[in-house]
């Protein structure tokens, strides 16, 4: 299992900052190429298939890029709570 500082030093560490960056380069194009209309084909369907699945990549990415420890998210969860109340 993977403890809180495990996780924290990885996350931190050069290599990992690293590839984060080249993640967040690679949603950079995604996103570009979604706003230059690459994602339009010569039917409805096509346009259709092609936005999902650029949709699909970009959230993915997010997914990676946005990871957390799980002590992290309740922390958050109970700073939004504390707000609320």
């Amino acid at each position: 299992m993977i403890t809180k500082e495990m996780f924290l030093e990885w996350k931190e560490h050069p290599v990992t900052r690293e590839v984060f960056e080249e993640v967040g380069k690679a949603k950079q194009t995604l996103l570009d190429n979604f706003s230059k209309g690459l994602t339009i084909g010569s039917s409805a369907d096509v346009t259709h298939g092609l936005t999902n699945k650029l949709y699909g990549q970009i959230e993915g990415l997010d997914q990676l890029l946005n990871i957390t420890y799980e002590d992290e998210e309740a922390t958050a969860e109970e700073q939004n709570q504390l707000v609320k109340e």
